[in-house]
C-alpha cells in the first residue's frame, strides 16, 4: 500500500517476550482459536492510544502516495460510547496563510498545503505478531477519497526497506466504492499496483455499518476474511519466482488517509471523515501464533 512509508525516529528494541505458542497442535480436524492479545477501547471518551502499544506517524509529504493529508498526534481517539471506539478524524486543514504553512503535499494547492488533517498509529517497537488470527470490527468513513487501512508491514523494516520487508493489508478501502474492500501483499517483485490483491463485494456500504476484517496467517499461507467469509489466499505459489517474506513478525499499522493514487480524487465538498475501531483481537489458532513485544504492550491487551 504505502511506498517510502515510515518516518520512524530511534526506537527502543523489541523486548524478547512473546505470548503464544510457535508449534501447532496434533491434528484433530477441528480448528482452536484462543484469545490471547485484545484491544477493545471502552471507557472515558477523548482518550488517545495507549502509548505503551502504539507510536505515531507525523507529518505530510504525500507518503510516497500523493496523499492529501498530513498526520498529527491528535486525530484519533476514544469516543466514550457504551460499545467504545477508537475514531480516526480527518479534518480539513486551513492553514493560515500570513503564517508559514507547516504541512505541505505534493497537491496543487497554495503553497502546496495539505488538505487534511488525520492520524496514524503503528506499534513498530512495541508489539508484533507471527501466524495465528489478526482482526479489527471497523466502520469505514464515508465520501470520495477517503483510504482507511488495517495493515501490517515486517518487523524489520526499516532496516529491511519496503517492499523487501513486506507488507500485508488486512483491509483497505475506496471511498469511491463503498461496497468493496481489498486486502493485498507486497513483496519484492509485486509491489504497488502489482501487489497481489482479492476482493470482496458486500451488500452494503461499508460506511454504513462495521464489520470484522481479518487474516489468518500461517507458514507460508495467509487468508483474507471479512465476516468470517473467506475471499482471499496467497501461498508461495502466488508469487511466482519472486520471494516469500510474510515467514517472520509483522507489526500493526492503522491509518485513515485522504487522496492518493490508489483511492482517487477527493470529493472537493467533502471536510471531515471517521473511521470507527470498535476492537483489535489477535487469536493463535491450534496453538500457533504468538505476540512478541515489551512486558507494557503486551499487559495492555492481555484479555
Amino acid at each position: 500500500m504505502k511506498k517510502n512509508i515510515m518516518r520512524l525516529a530511534a526506537l527502543a528494541a523489541i523486548g524478547a517476550l512473546a505470548f503464544g505458542i510457535g508449534a501447532p497442535s496434533a491434528a484433530t480436524g477441528a480448528t482452536t482459536k484462543k484469545l490471547v492479545w485484545a484491544l477493545e477501547f471502552k471507557g472515558k471518551a477523548n482518550v488517545k492510544p495507549s502509548s505503551s502499544v502504539f507510536s505515531y506517524d507525523v507529518g505530510g509529504g504525500g507518503w510516497g502516495n500523493l496523499e492529501h493529508q498530513a498526520y498529527v498526534d491528535t486525530n484519533v481517539k476514544t469516543d466514550g460510547v457504551s460499545q467504545g471506539n477508537l475514531v480516526f478524524r480527518a479534518t480539513k486543514y486551513e492553514p493560515n496563510i500570513n503564517e508559514d504553512i507547516y504541512y505541505e503535499c505534493p497537491i496543487a494547492t497554495p503553497g502546496s498545503a495539505c488538505e487534511f488533517l488525520s492520524s496514524r498509529i503503528h506499534t513498530k517497537g512495541k508489539l508484533a505478531f507471527q501466524y495465528g488470527r489478526l482482526e479489527a470490527r471497523i466502520k469505514n468513513p464515508k465520501g470520495d477519497g477517503t483510504w482507511p487501512a488495517f495493515w501490517m508491514l515486517g518487523n524489520d523494516f526499516p532496516a529491511n526497506q519496503w517492499p523487501n520487508s513486506g507488507e500485508i493489508d488486512i483491509m483497505e478501502g475506496k471511498g469511491a466504492n463503498p461496497w468493496t474492500i481489498w486486502g493485498t501483499v507486497h513483496g519484492p517483485g509485486y509491489l504497488g499496483g502489482d501487489g497481489i490483491t482479492g476482493t470482496l463485494a458486500l451488500d452494503k456500504p461499508v460506511h454504513s455499518t462495521y464489520n470484522v476484517y481479518a487474516i489468518e496467517w500461517f507458514p507460508n499461507k495467509i487468508n483474507w476474511y471479512i465476516n468470517n467469509k473467506l475471499f482471499h489466499t496467497v501461498t508461495p505459489k502466488s508469487v511466482g519466482t519472486n520471494k516469500w517474506v510474510f515467514n517472520k513478525p509483522f507489526f500493526m499499522i492503522l491509518n485513515l488517509a485522504m487522496g492518493g493514487r490508489f483511492t482517487g480524487d477527493l470529493d472537493p465538498d467533502l471536510t471531515s471523515a471517521k473511521m470507527y475501531v470498535d476492537y483489535i483481537r489477535y487469536y493463535t489458532i491450534n496453538g500457533q501464533g504468538k505476540v512478541i513485544g515489551t512486558a507494557a504492550a503486551i499487559k495492555a491487551g492481555k484479555p
